[in-house]
C-alpha cells in the first residue's frame, strides 16, 4: 500500500496471519471432530491353536452414547452395520455411557434397547467398563440382560460351536478400575477347554498365566490422537503403549485391543479411526 507506515503494515501482517491460523485451527479441529463420527469395520484375522473353533467375533467397545438423538441414531448404524457382517459371536467390552454423571449419557434402557437389536448365532455377551460403573452399574447391567445381553462379570459361560461341535468357554472378568488382581482360577475354571476372555481395561490383562487364551478389550481408544512418525501421545493405561490397540502376543496368549467407537474427554480423533472390530478366529 503506497505510502503506508511501517507500523501499519506490520500490525496488518499480524492481523492476517491471526485470521489465518484461526481459519487453519478451526478447519483441523472440525476435521477431528469428523473422525469421531466415522464408523469403520476393521477385519483381523487372530491366530487360533488347532482344538479353537473358527469363528467371527465382532467386538465392540467405548460407545460412550451421549443424551442426544444423534448418538443415539449413530448406535443405530452401529448395530445395523454389525449385524450386516454375520458375525457368529457379539462381544461388547463395556463403557456403554458417556462422561462421569448420569445427566452425561443416553439413559441405560436407550442404549440397551438398541444394542437388543444386535444378532448372532452364539449370542451377546458383555462387560461393563469404568465409566459404566462410576455412574449406576446395576442399572446398566440390568438393562442390558433385559435386552437379551448376556453379562460376564467375573464368570464363565460354557458355549458350542454348533457347525463343529466344539466346546469352549468365555469368561468376562470385571474391569481392572474395580479389581486389579483378578484370580484366574475362578475365572478360568475349564482346564483344557479353548478359551476366550472378554474385559474392559486390558491392564489387567499383564497378569493373564501363560496358556493359548484369545482376549478381548477396549478402553484406550488406542489414544485417540495418533501423531505421524510419534504415535498416541497420551494412553490410559500404566504400561504405555503395550495394549494401545491391535494385537499383542504374550506368553502363548493373543490379546486384541480395539480402538472402540467413541470418545472421552475431547470429541476428537486423527490416525485413529472408530471402529467395530471384525475378528477372525483361524487355525
Amino acid at each position: 500500500m503506497p505510502g503506508a507506515s511501517p507500523r501499519f503494515l506490520l500490525l496488518s501482517g499480524t492481523l492476517a496471519l491471526l485470521l489465518t491460523v484461526t481459519a487453519g485451527t478451526t478447519l483441523f479441529l472440525k476435521m477431528l471432530r469428523n473422525n469421531c463420527d466415522v464408523i469403520t469395520v476393521n477385519h483381523v484375522e487372530l491366530p487360533a491353536a488347532p482344538d479353537y473353533p473358527e469363528l467371527r467375533v465382532a467386538l465392540l467397545s467405548d460407545l460412550h452414547v451421549r443424551p442426544e438423538q444423534r448418538a443415539l441414531e449413530r448406535l443405530e448404524e452401529i448395530v445395523r452395520r454389525t449385524n450386516a457382517e454375520h458375525p457368529d459371536l457379539i462381544l461388547l467390552a463395556g463403557d456403554f455411557v458417556a462422561g462421569h454423571l448420569e445427566r452425561h449419557a443416553a439413559s441405560p434402557d436407550e442404549i440397551a434397547r438398541r444394542l437388543g437389536a444386535l444378532r448372532a448365532p452364539l449370542g451377546v455377551y458383555a462387560v461393563l467398563g469404568n465409566h459404566d460403573h462410576w455412574q449406576r452399574p446395576e442399572r446398566i447391567a440390568a438393562a442390558l440382560e433385559n435386552a437379551g445381553i448376556t453379562m460376564l462379570e467375573n464368570r464363565a459361560a460354557l458355549l458350542v460351536d454348533n457347525r463343529t461341535g466344539t466346546l469352549f468357554s468365555l469368561a468376562g472378568a470385571t474391569d481392572g478400575h474395580r479389581n486389579q488382581n483378578p484370580d484366574w482360577n475362578d475365572l478360568l475354571p475349564y482346564p483344557g477347554l479353548p478359551v476366550l476372555l472378554l474385559t474392559h481395561t486390558p491392564d489387567i490383562l499383564a497378569t493373564l498365566p501363560p496358556g493359548r487364551i484369545i482376549a478381548f478389550a477396549g478402553h484406550t481408544h488406542g489414544g485417540q490422537i495418533v501423531l505421524p512418525l510419534f504415535g498416541p501421545p497420551i494412553l490410559p493405561s500404566k504400561y504405555g503403549r503395550r495394549y494401545a490397540s491391535g494385537t499383542v502376543q504374550e506368553n502363548g496368549n493373543t490379546i486384541f485391543i480395539t480402538t472402540g467407537l467413541g470418545t472421552s474427554l475431547l470429541p476428537l480423533r486423527l490416525n485413529c479411526p472408530p471402529e467395530i472390530a471384525l475378528l477372525e478366529l483361524r487355525r
